[in-house]
């Protein structure tokens, strides 16, 4: 006969775990279905599109359920229920509650579900006509992600983890076998006492609607080279592609502030592995909007493009991996405890990048090339040079930052770098002086070509102009102790800041629209030159 236990609420579990199974099967029924939509030839039959819609809907109220169940649970201090139990506690003010909610694996997945949930809705309202290609990338990711959250055992495997478990059920101990064990559980564990802080409250939620609209323009990408429509799918990928960078950055800042406050090294960026993992899908994607935007403009390097806007996505997955499975454990202070997912997150990556490779072989003789070389005193030269630094300056924080991954895939001993800070201070500054340099010169020049004259003598004022600048500015601050790079980080940074602020001034006067470009790049600089 079953134990019946005094005092536990079962129903808000249960009905959480109803939604977390109707989100997996509705989103898998809607990526399905939005498949047939697309391979459908008959275009008056609109059927299959209008199933993949309700089984997305249906899908995002499960999520919100989901939501809304766990939030219940631990806002009435449920500690029968192991999440409620082990993230919070009685005496944790409301907005530490919220922080709470996504301290562990199963609520940060169902953040990010909740997110893309919300950016699937959206691009069925504004996608059109690239609706039922894009959604169907989108909802199979979906999908994926509620699978997380399922917990059940499969075969002798266990899939997912839910987060309404019960703590009898996740902790094996006598007590456990008392009807009365709640009268003994006073109060839960509470949360980590280095996240209760404000910024652990909106940093979470910033990066992982970061995170969750990278897929957007990967969707984008992958649809372009299904349909082969290669080029119209470059628009409304910039524009997703810049949103997701904005959001992604700001969430990457928010973390960098809250470390700064809760940590102790007493900086903002320690190199930390998770940190790395955050910040080089961001850049690989800053690279493949500048690509996009040279293939707008030129028709050149839409192999490079595509490639960069797939990458970056591709490396969410791998960040997801990374930070989840427990393979950083002895190497990151922010890497989540392995909780059997390990499988799970890797078929999640393997299924895109096949997905990904596929799509790029078969279409490879297919792809847009412009015979004609590149003008060297263009725009769009510089920005690929550019965005080719960039992603050189992520591969050597992919390789160090692996180094765990590839000792358990070859068996190896290879130790981390004696000191990391100092090897990533001193190469990506190396590569942080080329691409503000690049930043800076290519200010001066057009689209398609430029007259050569007029460059040269632009950018040899504003170098000197950027010399006397940086030697004031290292010398008032001490800073020609430090080593040489690091001074040319600072040149290199006030070039870029004089070169877009001149750039800025211009587009005042006409192309008002390009002027977020020129503030970013003005940003960039100024970050780097209070890093250093």
């Amino acid at each position: 006969m079953d134990t019946l236990f005094k005092g536990e609420h079962l129903l808000p579990g249960q009905l959480g775990q109803i939604f977390i199974v109707l989100a997996f099967g509705s989103a898998l029924f809607s990526a399905i279905s939005y498949y047939f939509a697309t391979v459908n030839k008959n275009q008056l039959d609109s059927s299959w599109k209008q199933y993949a819609r309700y089984g997305y809907f249906i899908n995002t109220l499960s999520v919100i359920g989901i939501g809304g169940c766990l939030f219940y649970i631990i806002y009435t201090h449920l500690f029968e229920y192991h999440y409620a139990w082990a993230h919070s506690s009685k005496t944790l003010p409301v907005y530490y509650i919220i922080s709470s909610y996504w301290e562990g694996q199963e609520g940060s997945f169902w953040l990010w579900g909740f997110w893309q949930a919300l950016l699937g809705n959206l691009l069925i309202w504004k996608a059109k006509s690239w609706e039922n290609s894009v959604m169907t990338v989108v909802a199979l990711s979906q999908a994926f992600i509620a699978s997380m959250l399922i917990g059940v055992e499969l075969l002798g495997t266990r899939v997912g983890s839910s987060p309404f478990i019960l703590l009898r059920q996740a902790i094996e101990a006598p007590i456990f076998s008392r009807a009365d064990y709640l009268d003994y559980v006073k109060d839960g564990n509470g949360l980590n006492p280095l996240l209760q802080n404000y910024w652990m409250v909106i940093h979470p939620p910033t990066l992982f609607l970061g995170f969750a609209s990278m897929v957007v323009p990967f969707a984008y990408a992958i649809a372009g080279l299904w349909q082969r429509k290669y080029k119209e799918w470059v628009q409304p990928a910039i524009s997703y592609s810049l949103f997701a960078v904005m959001i992604l950055g700001t969430g990457i800042i928010m973390g960098s502030f809250w470390a700064y406050e809760s940590l102790n090294f007493g900086g903002f960026w320690a190199w930390d592995p998770v940190e790395n993992a955050s910040i080089i899908p961001w850049l690989t994607l800053i690279a493949g909007v500048h690509v996009l935007i040279v293939f707008k403009n030129s028709g050149h390097s839409y192999f490079t493009a595509a490639f960069l806007v797939i990458i970056s996505f591709i490396l969410v997955l791998y960040a997801s991996f990374l930070t989840r499975s427990g393979i950083l454990g002895n190497t990151s202070v922010h890497a989540f405890t392995d909780l059997g997912m390990s499988w799970q997150l890797l078929v999640f990556l393997f299924v895109f990048i096949g997905i990904s490779v596929w799509m790029l072989v078969s279409r490879w003789k297919e792809l847009p090339i412009t015979k004609k070389d590149e003008e060297t005193y263009s725009r769009e030269f510089w920005m690929f040079v550019g965005a080719i630094f960039l992603s050189l300056s992520c591969l050597q924080l992919i390789i160090v930052t692996s180094i765990p991954v590839w000792n358990a895939i070859f068996g190896t001993k290879t130790a981390p770098p004696a000191e990391p800070v100092r090897l990533y201070n001193i190469v990506q500054s190396a590569f942080a002086v080329v691409v503000t340099l690049l930043i800076g010169f290519s200010q001066f020049l057009k689209y398609k070509r430029s007259d050569a004259t007029t460059f040269l003598i632009r950018s040899v004022v504003y170098l000197l102009f950027a010399a006397l600048v940086s030697a004031l500015i290292i010398w008032s601050s001490g800073l020609y102790h430090t080593q040489t790079v690091y001074m040319l980080v600072i040149f290199g940074s006030v070039y870029a800041i004089l070169a877009n602020t001149k750039y800025l001034a211009d587009l005042f006067r006409g192309k008002t629209k390009l002027v977020g470009s020129a503030v970013a790049h003005i940003g960039f600089a100024l970050l780097l030159v209070g890093a250093v």
